[in-house]
């Protein structure tokens, strides 16, 4: 992977040098499977624990796919070894396969080939190829800083935890990359539960998982417009990724206090249930943390979580779901439509249709598989019909958020499943990080010629 000599190697597998959708796929494939192999070792569990290789494929998908589902207790089932290991496959999944390769291969070969800059170009969703060795080298110092600004900042609050400099440090650490990469994975039995009243907590790992999920494109946009003062303006990307991230912030923040007043939120001082209600509605969005109780909350709140779960972050982070500028530019178009518009404007500019048509793409796939995806799951598992949709929207937003075992166990609900349907959440957890980015490229930027054209037909619908 770190090397030329592997892309050889998984070109010559594939014999097909035009499909970089499938280097992708293919990339990810592997580092689950490594992963999974360094999970089985008794070097990477505690003590007696013996972990089934389904709960090291699961664990080691939820890592690479930065959802944060767990089906064993990750602090007590697993050694500090594993615990590395699953830091570092979330680190891994988090920046993206060709983007950590790339960098590797900017830095071993100095010198990328045509077919690693479209490869790479198909990661990143950007339009140019001209600037792609410096824009994931920066992407690399910003991920790096901005991990090691998070764990400087929860440090003090770890180490008036533990009271140990070493375990503090190391917790710290964890917690930073997993916010930053919008994993949800945490070291603590009961995840976050234990900072449930601590304001700088709260906002220390929300304002991680925002700066993570919000897209290195719009952050690489502000960063120019702020360094040419203004000459450079915003692009239309960053605006959409900046308008809907402070609107999925403000709304759902407002309702969940509404909604939860008299509930979760009954007990708490104003400055807690303030810290609370953000950090709980901005985890949604593909981090997975959680202070509260998640079966705890009234359903129109978890409700809205769903809805958080499938939106998720920003093109070109670390976070899941069908993406902000999706849901965006299908809402809007749709509203440009029913307004007899032809044409879909946005800020003195149109939206073309191929983007249109892959928003809609996405997002009517992504709508079949969950549903393909709960049915399978009752098919299987004798569970709630809420409880097993809540873990599917999960799963495929790269979530971790869950109602939680049912046997006490401090691990998800998928926990509690059969081999068949964690296998089943396994493939949603996949499909949701990289299948529906490479379904959409593969079937949609990619047009064949008709050897036939036949006549137009009218159909009836609505």
């Amino acid at each position: 992977m770190t090397t030329q000599s592997n892309y050889y190697l998984i070109n010559i597998m594939l014999k097909d040098y035009s499909h970089p959708e499938k280097i992708i796929l293919v990339g990810y494939l592997t580092i689950i499977l490594i992963g999974t192999l360094f999970l089985t070792l008794p070097i990477a569990t505690s003590g007696s624990v013996n972990i089934s290789f389904i709960d090291a494929l699961f664990t080691s998908t939820s890592a690479v796919c930065v959802t944060g589902l767990i089906v064993t207790d990750t602090q007590f089932a697993f050694s500090p070894f594993g615990k590395l290991i699953i830091l570092f496959l979330l680190q891994l999944g988090g920046l993206g396969y060709m983007t950590i390769s790339t960098a590797l291969m900017v830095l071993i070969n100095k010198k990328l080939s045509g077919f690693e800059r479209y490869a790479s170009q198909d990661e990143f969703q950007r339009f140019t190829i001209k600037d792609i060795k410096s824009f994931v080298i920066k992407i690399i110092i910003f991920t790096l800083t901005s991990e090691l600004i998070g764990a400087i900042l929860l440090f003090p609050k770890m180490n008036a935890l533990f009271n140990d400099f070493w375990k503090s440090l190391w917790f710290s650490i964890f917690h930073s990359v997993s916010a930053f990469c919008n994993a949800g994975f945490s070291i603590f039995s009961q995840n976050l539960i234990v900072f449930k009243e601590d304001v700088y907590v709260n906002i220390v790992i929300a304002l991680m998982i925002i700066i993570g999920g919000f897209g290195f494109i719009a952050l690489g946009s502000i960063h120019r417009y702020v360094k040419t003062r203004g000459k450079d303006g915003l692009s239309v990307h960053t605006k959409i990724v900046g308008i809907v991230t402070l609107c999925l912030i403000i709304i759902p923040f407002i309702l969940f206090i509404f909604i939860e007043r008299n509930n979760a939120l009954q007990n708490l001082s104003l400055i807690d249930k303030l810290a609370t209600s953000f950090f709980q509605i901005v985890t949604p969005r593909t981090a997975g943390f959680n202070t509260l109780n998640i079966s705890g909350l009234q359903l129109p709140t978890l409700f809205l979580f769903m809805i958080l779960m499938f939106i998720g972050g920003s093109p070109g982070g670390t976070a899941g779901g069908v993406k902000t500028t999706t849901i965006f530019t299908v809402m809007y178009s749709m509203f440009e439509k029913i307004r007899g518009k032809n044409n879909v404007n946005i800020f003195f500019k149109r939206i073309s249709d191929i983007v249109i048509l892959k928003s809609f793409f996405i997002f009517s796939l992504s709508i079949i598989v969950i549903f393909f995806g709960v049915f399978l799951l009752l098919l299987s598992e004798s569970k709630s019909f809420f409880s097993i949709m809540f873990e599917v929207f999960s799963a495929y937003g790269t979530v971790g958020l869950s109602f939680g075992s049912g046997t006490g166990n401090n691990y998800s609900l998928s926990g509690d499943f059969t081999n068949l349907g964690k296998i089943i959440i396994i493939i949603i957890m996949f499909t949701g990080r990289v299948g529906i980015m490479t379904a959409a490229n593969a079937f949609i930027l990619k047009t064949r010629k008709e050897t036939v054209k036949y006549p137009k037909t009218k159909i009836i619908v609505g």
